[in-house]
């Protein structure tokens, strides 16, 4: 008899504040069948031994008092049998998939990673994807899931397995699991698309994660009080025309004296970087003594402003740029008078609407005229020119 299965029972039962006949009843069975569980006098019938692990949240292994290594050694092991079943071998693979469920409990499963490496292995493997063992998985994606793994548990779950899963079961899952605030739903999709091999699908995302690329680096600013990057204006000045030249080739642009930064075009996908490296440009021009060129940068650029935040709500901006074929942005109003401006990713660009980027009047007023941290602007800040030009801005907010 083996004598951690008794003792580990009770234990389970007493956590659990349970009398042996509470704790019968709710598996179905009299409560002298537990106290001779308990006492080491039967084992519990095979059928019952999964019942009772589920029921304590625990595996069979814990309630027979496996050590963690050979536990551990085992899974290792089921792990490389996995990776090596040939395509004809969905029954094994099923026979695994049931194991790795009913052996490991939550505690183990969280630790381990155990799901999310059986969705590695079996993503690698050649074996088959019948239905019956995307049926199998998917009733340890329920449990995995319903036992609310952290974080790294789970994202190292869900990107193989909705790799695995049949296409009609995937928007539910990501509109369960998935958030609009990280890029877990993208990255889940382009993995899946790359591994399905479905290149039309897999290049929505190629362009939406080049876009943010992009944009994260157009749109960086360079506070002159950041400990990374010395408190010199010509350098930041620098840093500004490498990014402007950047955006104007990317794009297929020529700048003009008149029009520095939209190169007077309509606005695009890039508005809102645009709009930053104009305002950073101008005030570092007019640290600079640069005066009119900075007037003139901040004309074109306030004009961008109000292009943006008057167009019609719903307006498209496209791209030009050769890389972003047919990447487009949606302009969403909101705040008073609907003059803030949310740009989106369109609707027939990638599945859901998530915001791109954004323009705020009230930001970019601020910036011109009272933010301490763009002190670069004081040298135009009571020009008649410049505060004409800031009250265009404050007309929108």
């Amino acid at each position: 008899m083996n004598e951690y299965l008794g003792k580990n029972i009770r234990e389970l039962r007493k956590s659990k504040n349970l009398t042996q006949e509470q704790f019968a009843e709710s598996l179905g069975v009299s409560f002298q069948s537990v106290s001779r569980w308990e006492n080491c006098v039967t084992y519990p019938d095979v059928e019952m031994l999964p019942v009772i692990a589920r029921y304590f949240n625990v595996s069979t292994d814990y309630l027979f008092g496996i050590p963690e290594e050979e536990k551990k050694a085992r899974f290792k092991a089921l792990m490389s049998e996995v990776i090596d079943l040939p395509e004809d071998s969905s029954d094994r693979a099923i026979e695994i998939i049931r194991a790795v469920r009913n052996e490991y409990d939550a505690r183990f499963a969280e630790e381990n990673h155990t799901f999310g490496t059986l969705c590695g292995k079996l993503y690698y493997s050649g074996v088959k994807k019948t239905p019956e063992l995307k049926e199998e998985l998917k009733k340890s994606a329920d449990l995995f899931f319903a036992n609310d793994p952290d974080a790294v548990a789970k994202s190292l779950a869900i990107g193989d397995y909705v790799c695995l899963m049949d296409e009609k079961d995937v928007p539910a899952f990501l509109d369960k699991y998935a958030t609009d605030e990280d890029e877990t739903r993208d990255a889940m999709l382009y993995e899946r698309y790359l591994y399905l091999d479905q290149f039309d699908k897999v290049e929505i995302f190629r362009q939406k994660r080049l876009f943010k690329l992009l944009n994260e680096l157009l749109d960086g600013l360079l506070p002159w009080k950041e400990w990374r990057a010395p408190n010199d204006v010509n350098f930041a000045f620098w840093k500004n025309n490498i990014l402007l030249d950047f955006l104007h080739a990317l794009t297929n642009e020529t700048p003009t004296a008149d029009h520095p930064i939209t190169c007077g075009l309509k606005p695009d996908v890039f508005a809102s970087a645009r709009i930053t490296l104009g305002e950073l440009r101008s005030c570092y021009l007019a640290t600079l003594g640069r005066t009119d060129e900075a007037l003139q940068t901040m004309e074109d650029t306030v004009s961008l402003i109000e292009q943006i935040c008057t167009a019609p709500n719903g307006t498209i901006l496209e791209s030009r740029s050769p890389a972003l074929p047919t990447l487009t942005v949606k302009i969403e109003k909101r705040g008073k008078n609907w003059k803030e401006a949310m740009l989106y990713y369109s609707a027939d660009v990638a599945p859901g609407v998530r915001e791109a980027w954004s323009v705020f009047p009230k930001i970019d007023y601020g910036r011109m005229m009272t933010d301490p941290g763009w002190a670069w602007f004081d040298p135009v800040r009571k020009d008649p020119r410049f505060i004409a030009l800031a009250e265009r801005v404050k007309k929108l907010i």
